[in-house]
């Protein structure tokens, strides 16, 4: 089958004003709904037989209707019994007077019982509020529970005592500030050794990893990732280590750290109580996230963001031996990786693969791509073994996927879901808007509306979704059930016949972004028979005269559904057409109304710190005027100093495109396309030496 770009490119800009519609399912499956997205894609959480969703309502006595967003992580229990869920999202909430209610906006550990009858539909007995968090949660062999405590720079150690669990421990890593400009640590990603008496934590904001020995809940040292370390190369100025997500500890004594920025994996020696040593960086294709080790140690699996894929690498030799396509079976996409069909398009991305899980035999790998809502299965024995044999549908950005015990049942978390309308929240500046009175004053409105608790943020609700392990046969259903919802349907032939027609008429294209307002707040009173509410209505023709004549006497995109969720991803999806994992992530925590660190990773930087550009002389003439040392003054104190702060150009928020890394963006596309055009006129050989000579300067 061929996949029909045109119709995927122009769905996901623009789309009809229903926002979703429901679809009749078989009578084995319990009515799925079909739900339409902003992107045009298509989700359908409880497609699979036998299925059921639970939105995490953590049970606030005075947010009733509450459900906590950003679910990120997801494990069982040393004996199967507990599942365990832990959120790092935007979770804020505001009093009925408009202020924030600091006690309720935390962060949510959602305990399961899905031990005998519970397995197919989990029971929750428990939900935990934690301060901060991040994507860090794992069970020691004994049943301890380690959370990653984010902005809190500390790791949280649960114990069940009875049928409850109960903080018992707090263990401080002694961050005071983080490695860029102006930001904190973030405990993120951790992993434990086999015999349960070492705990590795991924320090994601400060490029290290902190060891500690759980029995007295001591870090025994600090491991720096990045090439600087005098027990790494102690080479200064050398990219890698930046950015550690996902660490998965080999037996007692080697831990794997996932290095998100510089697309690597870092292999560290963790067996000496004193200090660590570098035993290889692992480069890889894409943004290294989620991984995991088969029970033999022997092989580890790595997602990779960007590059839609998983690395297989053997333990032994610290290689990479497989690369997995993760996007969708072998045929279903021209230009994959997998294919030998003769395609020479471009390889389709998007797909972002999060996470990587094991089926309690080692015989199946599941991997979760965030960007297409689906888990890919793949077979790890047998002729097919190392390629998707099928997708399983999932709800809106789903980021892991736990397995019962037993193999039969899987569970599925997702980050968000369609937030619906929110006519009760106003514009930040209501309060100083003189245009409009609202009844009883601008300033009680504007309390009013944070009160409501509709920031778009408020209404993405995480899930889980439990179904039993598809069969072969229920598989391939679902299969072309995620190929509907993503468009990877057969190509049309008019598309090329549409782009060849706008392409004689289209001259020039005038891109304008309107930032932080909704088509109502704006342009609800146009009056020209579009599909607008002038009640909501805080910014009309006499305040916005040019938005209204653009939208009158050019085109009116009434019914364009936006999928970004604020700037931060607001400005990818503008300008690339997708966001990368991390920024998701990172925008839900940034945005909080209470402080939980992270910085705005977006437009150009990371950490604060302008990454695009790859010199220290660069980096200072963007952060000030010509001659001044700005960025060498706010992080000479840094470890390592500013030569090894950030270095390189690596910048996690940028995607990828068929004509290079990080080139994802709209005027790279456009600058492509005006080379193509110009080598379309060169004669030729003189053709074949222009193009070459251009893809070796890209």
């Amino acid at each position: 089958m061929k996949t029909n770009k045109l119709l995927g490119l122009i769905t996901s800009c623009i789309v009809a004003s229903a926002v979703f519609h429901a679809r009749a399912e078989s009578t084995e499956t319990a009515k799925a709904a079909s739900l339409r997205l902003a992107t045009g894609q298509y989700i359908t959480p409880t497609a699979l037989r036998g299925s059921m969703q639970q939105f995490l309502n953590p049970g606030l006595s005075a947010y009733p209707n509450f459900v906590a967003g950003e679910a990120v992580r997801s494990q069982l229990s040393p004996d199967g019994t507990t599942l365990a869920v832990l959120c790092a999202g935007q979770n804020s909430l505001d009093k009925p007077d408009g202020t924030t209610d600091t006690a309720n906006s935390t962060q949510f550990i959602f305990l399961y019982d899905v031990s005998g009858p519970h397995k197919q539909a989990p029971v929750l007995t428990q939900v935990i509020q934690q301060t901060n968090s991040h994507v860090g949660l794992v069970f020691s062999p004994d049943g301890k529970l380690y959370a990653a405590g984010g902005k809190d720079d500390a790791v949280y150690v649960y114990t069940k005592t009875g049928a409850s669990w109960s903080r018992t421990a707090t263990i401080t890593l002694g961050h005071s500030k983080g490695v860029g400009i102006g930001v904190g640590p973030n405990a993120s990603g951790l992993g434990i050794s086999a015999d349960g008496a070492t705990l590795v934590v991924a320090n994601n904001y400060n490029d290290s990893i902190s060891v500690i020995d759980t029995a007295s809940g001591a870090v025994q040292y600090e491991h720096d990732l990045r090439p600087f370390f005098a027990n790494n190369e102690g080479t200064s100025g050398g990219a890698g280590g930046s950015f550690p997500f996902a660490v998965a500890v080999k037996g007692n004594g080697t831990a794997y750290v996932s290095s998100d920025r510089d697309r690597e994996v870092v292999v560290i020696d963790i067996s000496s109580a004193t200090a660590g040593r570098l035993v290889k960086r692992i480069k890889l294709d894409g943004n290294a996230l989620g991984m995991t080790l088969d029970a033999s140690g022997s092989k580890l699996f790595v997602a990779e963001d960007n590059a839609d894929q998983v690395a297989v690498i053997d333990t032994a030799s610290n290689a990479v031996v497989a690369k997995i396509d993760a996007r969708a079976p072998a045929g279903m996409l021209a230009g994959s990786d997998q294919d030998n069909d003769g395609d020479q398009r471009a390889r389709h991305t998007g797909a972002a693969t999060f996470a990587v899980t094991l089926s309690p035999d080692g015989k199946t790998l599941y991997a979760v791509n965030a960007g297409a809502n689906s888990v890919a299965v793949i077979p790890l024995r047998g002729e097919h073994a190392y390629r998707v044999a099928g997708l399983i549908p999932t709800a809106y950005e789903p980021h892991d996927i736990t397995i019962s015990s037993d193999g039969s049942w899987m569970y599925i978390v997702n980050g968000k879901s369609i937030t619906g309308p929110n006519p009760g929240h106003l514009a930040g500046a209501t309060a100083s808007i003189t245009s409009i009175t609202y009844p009883g004053g601008n300033a009680a409105a504007a309390a009013a509306a944070r009160a409501s608790n509709q920031y778009q943020f408020q209404l993405e609700r995480a899930s889980l979704v439990s179904a039993p392990v598809p069969t072969s046969d229920e598989l391939e259903r679902l299969t072309l059930r995620v190929a509907a919802n993503n468009f990877y349907s057969a190509g049309r032939g008019d598309d090329e016949k549409v782009m060849k027609f706008l392409r004689n008429r289209i001259k020039h294209v005038i891109y304008i972004v309107k930032e932080n307002r909704t088509y109502d707040q704006i342009l609800g009173d146009l009056g020209n028979g579009a599909n607008g509410d002038s009640s909501l209505t805080q910014f009309p023709q006499s305040i916005t005269p040019n938005f209204h004549r653009l939208a009158g006497q050019f085109v009116t995109l009434d019914n364009f559904m936006d999928p970004g969720d604020g700037s931060m991803d607001g400005w990818s999806w503008s300008l690339q057409g997708r966001v990368t994992n991390t920024e998701t992530i990172t925008q839900q925590i940034n945005y909080a109304f209470v402080n939980r660190g992270l910085s705005y990773e977006s437009e150009g930087t990371n950490r604060n710190v302008p990454v695009n550009f790859g010199t220290v002389d660069e980096r200072d003439a963007a952060a000030g005027v010509a001659g001044t040392t700005n960025y060498s003054n706010a992080t000479a104190s840094m470890p390592g100093g500013t030569p090894n702060v950030l270095t390189g150009t690596g910048n996690h928020a940028s995607s990828d495109a068929p004509f290079g890394t990080q080139r994802g963006y709209i005027f790279d596309a456009v600058l492509a396309g005006w080379r193509d055009r110009a080598e379309l006129r060169l004669p030729g050989e003189q053709h074949r030496q222009h193009r070459h000579q251009g893809l070796a300067d890209q």
